[in-house]
């Protein structure tokens, strides 16, 4: 869910942005990369030291697409599609080592959140975003582009517009999507294994996988699950809140309408957002949505990179998977879509959903979560954490303020995260 915090901001832009001018993208991104250095901050009673060089990005960032960008940074790409079993054909964008490590390390498999997409590994630049981190630490790096986002978006035979197209939730990502391209990734790089990094919607599908397809629980040596968006009970964002008791009228409204997909990808979005929220504004509308939706951690939002990432999202979801989200928050327990008894029976041959299995899910897992994070709550990660047969840590962000989106854009993310979960993956590297 890690671009769900745009949902109130783009409901608008998305409407108001059709009407703008499109803008081309220059093939040569102009200018030098910003030098912004980064103080000391008191934070929590804690000095934390960030980067010497703050985010090294430029505001056209927010206009190139995944691929222009890690080739701008000087990052070896490839682009793979797979298709799944089900007929969505899938876009993977692969980030080479940029140096060959000493020992051999498996291929890592990072997947999004609700409404991201790939770019949501990459746009804060080199030396912050975790897909140049894992790069620079000698990983082959995989970044996912689940179904009905803005890379994936084409199907062997349904038409994008079709009602049937957009009938999944993130069950299917789950259950189809992430073995593929766990499949695809083994294959091309003739592994035997790979470590998967999720972060929010990216570790809720991998658990509906390793609990209703457990064979891949072999395939994956080490899951870093970031935020994890399982167990859903107490939503703390006011303004979430207030979405959850209109989700059911919202749901009516678009169905009737026949919408079944929720805030693609728009690139005029960004110029939206850009005459509504300038980086030089510090207390705009955008950055006091993303403190109520995602939880409040001033010192360390950046208001250009925040821009930037309003460039590549919100990517696209599909209604069902909004829903089944809801479902989770009100029934408090991680299980399949709840079609009504009727739909049930038909679906099931069971009048209730059936939960998910967490004694399937086998792989060894590492998980980080924020104590101020406002969408999923830190006693809602540690019920979570002890369903599972293989949990290796679940440990909280040492920095309090750490909240949902900043595993993606705080400035110290690299020293509250990455610095943390690289150890223990390069642990269950092959010898």
């Amino acid at each position: 869910m890690g671009a769900i915090c745009w949902w109130i901001f783009f409901a608008y832009t998305f409407v108001v942005g059709s009407s703008l001018k499109q803008y081309d993208i220059p093939e040569d991104p102009p200018g030098d990369l910003r030098d912004n250095v980064g103080p000391k901050v008191i934070n929590n009673d804690l000095e934390i030291e960030l980067d010497a060089e703050g985010f090294q990005i430029e505001d056209i960032d927010g206009q190139l697409t995944v691929p222009q960008l890690i080739t701008k940074y000087g990052y070896q790409l490839e682009t793979h599609r797979v298709t799944t079993e089900d007929g969505y054909i899938l876009t993977m964008f692969r980030i080479l080592p940029r140096q060959q490590p000493e020992t051999p390390k498996y291929p890592v498999l990072i997947v999004h959140g609700l409404l991201g997409s790939s770019a949501d590994f990459v746009v804060s630049g080199p030396n912050h975003s975790l897909a140049y981190y894992l790069s620079d630490s000698g990983y082959d790096v995989w970044l996912a582009n689940v179904r009905g986002t803005r890379y994936s978006k084409d199907h062997t035979d349904r038409p994008l517009q079709s009602k049937e197209y957009w009938d999944f939730s993130w069950h299917e990502m789950g259950y189809y999507d992430i073995p593929s391209m766990i499949d695809y990734i083994l294959n091309a790089t003739s592994s035997e294994k790979l470590q998967y990094i999720g972060h929010s919607q990216g570790t809720t599908s991998y658990f509906a996988m390793s609990c209703s397809r457990p064979e891949y629980n072999d395939k994956v040596v080490l899951v870093t699950a970031l935020a994890p968006a399982v167990i859903l009970k107490q939503v703390r964002s006011p303004i979430l809140r207030l979405m959850l008791r209109v989700a059911d009228t919202l749901k009516d409204v678009l169905d009737s309408m026949g919408v079944y997909e929720f805030l693609p990808y728009n690139p005029n979005n960004y110029y939206v957002a850009r005459s509504i929220c300038p980086k030089e504004e510090k207390n705009s509308i955008c950055s006091l949505l993303v403190a109520l939706i995602t939880g409040p951690h001033p010192e360390m939002y950046d208001e250009q990179l925040a821009l930037a990432y309003m460039g590549h999202a919100p990517a696209g979801a599909s209604t069902k998977q909004l829903t089944h989200f809801v479902q989770l928050v009100r029934s408090g327990l991680f299980r399949q879509f709840d079609y009504g008894k009727k739909g049930n029976l038909q679906t099931y041959s069971n009048w209730k959903a059936p939960q998910y299995n967490f004694s399937n899910s086998k792989a060894p897992v590492q998980i980080f979560y924020g104590l101020n994070d406002w969408m999923v709550h830190p006693r809602d990660v540690e019920e979570f954490s002890r369903m599972l047969p293989n949990l290796l840590e679940a440990a909280p962000i040492v920095d309090k303020k750490f909240n949902h989106l900043d595993f993606l854009m705080a400035k110290n993310a690299r020293q509250q995260v990455y610095d943390k979960m690289l150890p223990v993956m390069e642990r269950y590297n092959r010898v």
